[in-house]
């Protein structure tokens, strides 16, 4: 198999991915924000409830659901393939929107917004403190890029193992050396004839 069609089939396989991302990523946008309306209105007529959240809830709700619209529009850009000048020409198949990195934060952020708009048209508004994680996530996922820099310059706190650890680990070795010297020395008293030859050479 050449490297020619090998890249052919990899392009071809991130271009149908891309296309069926984006294309969930759509339908996702109408149907979770059509149901939680939906579901906002069924529970104010069967409940006490009101169909509008209050103000913080759904400032949150109009700006998380502007920025996953605006990711959705970022995926068309980086994520749909692109033709030459001509429009025949050569195609270039769009980034892989399976990847990680800032690809995978803004499908998590896109998630949690859903998870949010329906978990608080169900359960009311407290469930929007959910979309806390997507940043604590990122500042995980940024720390653990960075934790190898930092280590060179604090190693010992970021370094792979503390002084102590180190200390234990070197302890080991000779607590299992001084085992096997006192089997050899009990093997040596009572006289056992392997450990005089072993001697002997």
């Amino acid at each position: 198999m050449s490297k020619t069609s090998t890249a052919n089939a990899s392009s071809k396989r991130i271009a149908s991915g891309n296309e069926s991302a984006l294309r969930n990523l759509q339908n996702g946008l109408l149907l979770v924000n059509g149901s939680a309306w939906i579901l906002r209105f069924l529970l104010s007529l069967i409940t006490s409830r009101s169909l509008f959240p209050r103000i913080f809830p759904l400032i949150l709700y109009i700006l998380s659901t502007t920025a996953t619209v605006f990711i959705w529009r970022w995926f068309v850009t980086i994520g749909s393939p692109k033709r030459g000048a001509n429009g025949r020409g050569d195609v270039r198949v769009g980034d892989d929107l399976a990847g990680k990195g800032v690809v995978e934060l803004a499908w998590d952020w896109v998630y949690m917004t859903w998870i949010c708009t329906i978990g608080s048209a169900l359960f009311g508004d407290r469930v929007w403190w959910l979309l806390a994680l997507v940043p604590a996530f990122g500042a995980y996922k940024l720390f653990n890029t960075i934790r190898p820099f930092l280590a060179m310059f604090l190693p010992s706190l970021f370094g792979p193992k503390s002084p102590r650890a180190a200390q234990e680990a070197a302890q080991e070795p000779e607590e299992k050396e001084s085992r096997k010297q006192a089997k050899l020395r009990a093997r040596m008293e009572k006289g056992d004839k392997r450990v005089q030859q072993v001697q002997r050479r």
